[in-house]
This record gives structure tokens, C-alpha cells and sequence, in this order.
């Protein structure tokens, strides 16, 4: 029984964490578009994504890493620190 509903919580993260990297995935897309940060869309998606790349971007400017560099260091980081968590799972 135990086992059933640890494979079932893994089952579950594994799916959190891919469904938060695609959300990921697409937000960056979008950043490139011009003027679809202007949209709804862009809107919801900065909202459910935020809160995961907060804590790198709050770290990252902290320690002076990335600033001036054309690419969000965030991004990357939380997408490398997901599979990590998921592989461990």
C-alpha cells in the first residue's frame, strides 16, 4: 500500500514538473515575440511562473550574476534545478 502511494506522489511531482517546465518553455517563446508580453496570455503566464524563477533571479542579482547579459540566467536555472529534483524522483 505504502509503495503504491509513493509511485503514485512520483507519478504526480514528475507531472508538476514538466507541466512547470513547459510553462517555462513557452513564457520564454513569448518573450521574443514582440508585443505578446502585452497580452492576457503573457499575463498568466508570468503568474504562474514567477514565483519559480524568483528565487534565482533574487540570487543571481545578489551575487552579481548575469546582469548585463542578454539572456535571463533565471530561465536556465530553474529548468536545470526541475530535472534535477525529477531525476532524483
Amino acid at each position: 500500500m505504502l509503495e503504491t502511494v509513493t509511485l503514485y506522489i512520483r507519478y504526480v511531482a514528475r507531472g508538476l514538473i514538466e507541466l512547470i517546465s513547459l510553462l517555462l518553455f513557452v513564457r520564454a517563446i513569448l518573450s521574443w515575440i514582440p508585443g505578446a508580453r502585452d497580452t492576457r496570455f503573457y499575463g498568466v503566464m508570468h503568474m504562474l511562473t514567477e514565483p519559480f524563477l524568483l528565487p534565482f533571479r533574487m540570487l543571481f542579482d545578489k551575487i552579481g550574476i548575469g546582469q548585463g547579459f542578454f539572456l535571463d540566467l533565471s530561465f536556465i536555472a530553474t529548468i536545470l534545478t526541475l530535472q534535477v529534483i525529477a531525476a532524483i524522483l
